[in-house]
């Protein structure tokens, strides 16, 4: 077993003091050998549709991940909702499960969006958010029944209001601030600092205006604030910090637009666990809890709407991706396992566990790479394995979240098939393989090149 390294190695260099903001309570999920037994028991029956690659979801996986963050919330904060950030995984296959589960759904405009309704969410229980989004998406969602939309810059707050007039509905709204934090995660997906695109600035009175301007509005409702940290924080107190901040927020909006709002929004980034502890999501659940209860009573401020948006944290354990050893290359410096899948198949940034559906011990080091014509498509270096050859198959594990989304036709290769172990251990196919007529459905050759 090892785990992909090179995307994250200067990261992990500049930010080795994340491992200090862990509390004592962490949690590593089923360990690496119960994951290949489990693989292995049905093994042929996942591989025989369709070969490799082949990605496999696990219900239950999906199920006890949503319980145990619900049961957190129950008992810490039971005002409270979830709503899956349906970024992270947009299969309708895996969103009816949460659906199915009471979860709720946060989404993007359009494209998420009719993910969501295809899975069988009401309207009325998804939160639609990110940035610029367009009139028309705004207005379909207005008409089918969503309710509460993210206002994320003052532009289109502007187009929210026009659009809500020209529907005749009135929207719920929600304030998404950015306290400008210190986040202890990969550049790329932290959320709430001050170099980041997300947000209006709470400390410059920009969320502050946009908030007193939505007040104003006949057209929406004031109903509350939100913020993302970011995604896989490893820590607990950035939570507390952000809920601190967020509840500083909305005393000064109570303070001076007369408006307490509803709904307090945290969004995600609860971690899942790749190659190291992570804090349980119970602690992460009672530290939020614990400051919001503190920061209220201290500002006199009735107790919000608690509402947070995990993604990762409730996909990202529950799907592996099986690939198949095509050629073992020996070099002079090292030995490749090239697999029928690469960093077309998974998304690069995170240390996922690897390993071969054997028992045989792990006795050789590999290079495990995917077949793409590009020389950065390696997807772990110097793996443990026992001895491969040709057709041995290898797991490239916890890629539930992103993955299916940031997947590439890198080459033209179409997209492997997802299938979704089921709680009685039937096999369903949530997403058919594509074939090469799929990769190329919407290309055309001009006229006179014909």
């Amino acid at each position: 077993m090892y785990y992909i390294t090179a995307s994250i190695v200067h990261w992990r260099s500049v930010h080795t003091r994340v491992a200090l903001l862990l509390s004592h309570q962490h949690v590593k999920d089923m360990k690496i050998d119960a994951r290949r037994a489990r693989l292995l028991e049905f093994e042929s029956e996942v591989r025989s549709p369709f070969g490799t690659p082949v990605y496999v979801f696990y219900e239950d996986d999906i199920r006890s991940n949503y319980r145990r963050l619900r049961s957190a919330l129950d008992e810490q904060y039971p005002d409270s909702t979830i709503h899956f950030a349906v970024k992270a995984n947009y299969n309708p296959g895996i969103l009816s499960v949460l659906r199915d589960e009471g979860c709720k759904g946060e989404v993007y405009a359009h494209g998420e969006l009719t993910a969501a309704l295809a899975a069988g969410f009401d309207p009325v229980d998804l939160l639609v958010t990110g940035m610029n989004r367009q009139p028309a998406d705004l207005e379909r969602a207005l008409e089918i029944g969503v309710e509460r939309f993210l206002v994320d810059n003052d532009a289109e707050l502007e187009r929210l209001i026009a659009t809500a007039s020209e529907t005749g509905k009135r929207p719920r709204v929600l304030i998404r601030g950015n306290p400008a934090m210190d986040v202890p995660t990969h550049p790329e997906v932290a959320t709430a600092t001050r170099e980041t695109k997300f947000g209006l600035d709470i400390g410059s009175g920009r969320a502050l205006a946009v908030a007193r301007r939505a007040v104003g509005a006949r057209e929406v409702d004031l109903a509350g604030i939100q913020l993302h940290i970011g995604s896989q924080i490893r820590g607990i107190e950035p939570y507390a910090q952000a809920a601190r901040r967020m509840c500083s927020f909305a005393t000064d909006v109570r303070d001076e637009l007369g408006v307490e709002i509803d709904v307090l929004d945290l969004g995600g980034g609860f971690p899942v666990p790749y190659d190291e502890p992570v804090p349980d999501a119970a602690a992460i659940i009672r530290r939020i809890a614990e400051t919001v209860h503190a920061a209220t009573d201290e500002a006199d401020l009735a107790r919000p709407h608690l509402v947070l948006e995990p993604g990762r944290r409730l996909v990202g354990n529950a799907g592996t991706l099986l690939a198949a050893v095509g050629v073992v290359k020996e070099t002079p410096h090292t030995t490749f396992a090239v697999l029928d899948a690469g960093t077309n198949a998974v998304s690069s940034y995170w240390p996922y566990p690897v390993y071969a559906l054997s028992e045989e011990v792990p006795a050789e080091s590999y290079h495990v790479a995917g077949p793409l014509c590009y020389s950065g498509d390696v997807i772990a270096e110097d793996v443990s394995l026992p001895p491969l050859d040709r057709g041995a198959v290898v797991a490239i594990d916890r890629i539930g979240a992103y993955s299916l989304g940031s997947a590439s036709h890198t080459n033209a290769q179409p997209k492997p098939p997802v299938v979704l172990r089921r709680s009685d251990g039937s096999i369903d196919v949530v997403r058919h393989p594509e074939t090469i007529d799929d990769v190329l459905v919407r290309a055309t050759v001009p006229d006179d090149l014909a």
